[in-house]
């Protein structure tokens, strides 16, 4: 069920503890915007029936997407397991401009924080069950975020992404993850010549290292659109490991 009532929204955060709903913030139906400095956003926030208290999952889409498309449609599907689903643009939403913005930069991790302070303003979200899932730049974000912010994911799930060796790409520093502590789904195609596999699977050593709970799986002969080619495979992983660490309730 979409929320249908910018009053409800409004009413959810009286009372609620910090973190308090975006300055700006307003709701339209399931979808919401900010008007506050130093950024105006927008996105999308779906949720099940009912009061919960329900787990949540920030989605964050690639180059090209946005929160109406990639991550709409994801939501969608998520929504039905229980999630409330919550997402925006990032800098990366046309593919223009300064690629070194894109991916997991400062910008993108703070509109990706405004999404998390909003949940953690909702009565009916679980604030100990914040999930994040992102593809390909979307996924450079949600690791950066899970370094970024480690207290505040307790699970992650990414498809076509990974690390970068040294700082100043899209995909954070392999030195950033020793700040993560949320576990990760890892998938990715072998025949991905946008974010070649090795980056992921740097990730997974890096994560190792620490150590912190994480699967690799990589999908043979599949490019870079894997959570699209292998739609179902991709799902049935990401349900799998977000029950087997609690973020869903069987």
């Amino acid at each position: 069920m979409n929320l249908r009532a910018p009053l409800l929204l409004a009413a959810a955060f009286l009372g609620s503890a910090a973190p308090q709903a975006p300055p700006g913030f307003k709701l339209d139906g399931d979808r919401w915007t900010t008007s506050d400095a130093p950024r105006s956003l927008k996105g999308i926030l779906l949720k099940p029936a009912g009061n919960g208290p329900f787990p949540a999952l920030l989605i964050s889409h690639g180059m090209g997407g946005s929160a109406e498309t990639f991550s709409r449609r994801k939501a969608q599907d998520f929504v039905k397991w229980g999630f409330v689903c919550v997402a925006t643009d990032y800098t990366h939403v046309d593919g223009k401009g300064d690629r070194k913005e894109f991916g997991a930069s400062a910008e993108n991790i703070a509109r990706a924080k405004v999404c998390l302070d909003l949940l953690a303003g909702l009565p009916y979200v679980d604030a100990k069950r914040v999930a994040a899932y992102g593809n390909s730049m979307g996924a450079f974000l949600t690791i950066g975020l899970a370094a970024a912010l480690p207290d505040r994911i307790a699970a992650a799930a990414i498809t076509a992404g990974g690390v970068n060796p040294v700082p100043g790409f899209p995909a954070p520093p392999v030195d950033d993850v020793a700040k993560i502590r949320a576990p990760f789904l890892i998938l990715h195609g072998s025949a991905d010549t946008t974010v070649p596999p090795e980056r992921s699977l740097l990730l997974k050593e890096a994560l190792d290292r620490i150590p912190v709970a994480n699967e690799r799986k990589i999908f043979d002969g599949v490019g870079h659109n894997l959570h699209q080619e292998k739609a179902e495979e991709v799902r049935a992983a990401m349900k799998e490991w977000f029950l087997k660490k609690g973020v869903l309730k069987p």
